[in-house]
């Protein structure tokens, strides 16, 4: 199977019966034959929802148990993982289409010292519809430190070289994780390398950590200092971060623009196109 490397994909999961199955689904269907899905339960309190949805498909390597919280759960997993590449999809994300890791490992194929490859990420809405803003993501990787332009579920690690850096996510954090995982991802030296094409669907919907956030004024100011922090450890050069966010908030208004001239506007729920 050296031509056919193991890939696994991980997910932690918790009171995910909403999308969990669409997520499960995404991940079976695809072309790539060596594939492993392994699934923790992080102690949802749904009722048996979430355990129900996991029964049902014997191919996943699943357990369930008490409550441990995300990024934990999230380094469980990393541990678990027998695949030489390894990516960790969310609960409520899928894979674009059933091609998706098939074009990653050719991609890996053909860029052997590749030690990270991701692809581009597609944002969804809660019905799983095309979100007419796209965010901006082909920036070179210089710029990382300042701005995320990578989404987690996009992106495949070498296992063997993750854990020999020891990089796993920072159970310190609540919101910032995958944002503090990946910026260690490419100081340790690990080469990145794109697929432009894309990999996996990131879905916009009001129950998603991020958007409650945006709610609660407590919860908002605890991941504004995340944010801080991580800008103090991973992006020191207050010019620099300023170029660098100057350059993506401008490709971000000619996304907007395009918009606006083809008739959406913005709403409380997003984008609608006008009549």
């Amino acid at each position: 199977m050296d031509n056919q490397p193991l890939v696994s994909i991980v997910t932690p999961v918790y009171n995910g019966s909403q999308f969990l199955e669409e997520m499960i689904e995404s991940a079976r269907e695809q072309t790539y034959p060596n594939i492993e899905h392994v699934i923790i339960d992080d102690g949802s309190t749904d009722g048996g929802k979430s355990v129900a949805i996991l029964k049902k498909y014997p191919h996943l390597r699943w357990w369930s148990r008490p409550n441990i919280g995300q990024y934990a759960t999230q380094n469980e997993l990393f541990r678990e993982a027998k695949g030489v590449w390894v990516t960790a999809n969310g609960q409520d994300d899928r894979y674009h289409d059933k091609y998706a890791i098939e074009r990653i490992v050719d991609h890996a194929r053909k860029h052997p010292d590749a030690d990270v490859i991701h692809g581009i990420t597609h944002i969804i809405d809660e019905e799983g519809e095309h979100f007419p803003f796209q965010y901006p993501q082909k920036f070179p990787y210089w710029t990382l430190q300042y701005s995320l332009n990578i989404r987690h579920c996009s992106l495949f690690a070498k296992t063997e070289l993750m854990l020999k850096h020891d990089l796993f996510f920072n159970e310190s954090l609540k919101y910032t994780g995958d944002a503090d995982w990946i910026f260690r991802l490419q100081l340790a030296g690990l080469k990145f390398s794109r697929v432009n094409k894309y990999v996996s669907d990131y879905r916009h919907h009001p129950e998603q950590l991020t958007t409650i956030a945006n709610r609660n004024p407590v919860a908002w100011a605890a991941r504004d200092a995340e944010d801080k922090r991580l800008q103090t450890l991973y992006g020191p050069n207050p010019l620099i971060r300023k170029l660098v966010m100057s350059w993506v908030n401008f490709e971000k208004r000619k996304r907007v623009a395009s918009l606006l001239l083809k008739g959406y506007r913005r709403s409380d729920n997003g984008w609608i196109k006008q009549r």
